[in-house]
């Protein structure tokens, strides 16, 4: 039971598409997003803060679905965030993420 195909006239069609630039986000960057967690995590600026962690705060407190795709960009965010000197993998590329000892200064705990 399939239904025939429907034809739409190239008015129709050319209704349909969009300005070809992206969406805004709705959220901040994500080096900003990865910067809070680290900061409002207790205990986060002295040991790091685990991915899991990470997803879990972007998760609750941007209301960004955890998919493939918006964990690719988180891990992007801290490989970028890294060879800019942002953020310390003290325990390696899967391990937790800290804030560079430079960034830590200018930051505080309120």
């Amino acid at each position: 039971a399939r239904k025939p195909a429907t034809k739409t006239s190239p008015r129709a069609r050319s209704t349909r598409r969009t300005t070809g630039r992206p969406p805004q986000p709705t959220h901040p960057s994500w080096t900003e997003m990865i910067t809070e967690c680290i900061i409002t995590t207790p205990d986060g600026t002295q040991n790091g803060v685990s991915r899991p962690a990470l997803k879990k705060f972007v998760e609750f407190n941007y209301q960004l679905a955890m998919s493939a795709t918006t964990t690719s960009q988180l891990n992007r965010a801290i490989t970028a965030g890294t060879e800019k000197g942002n953020f310390v993998l003290p325990k390696g590329p899967s391990g937790k993420v800290k804030l560079a000892p430079e960034r830590m200064k200018g930051t505080s705990k309120e």
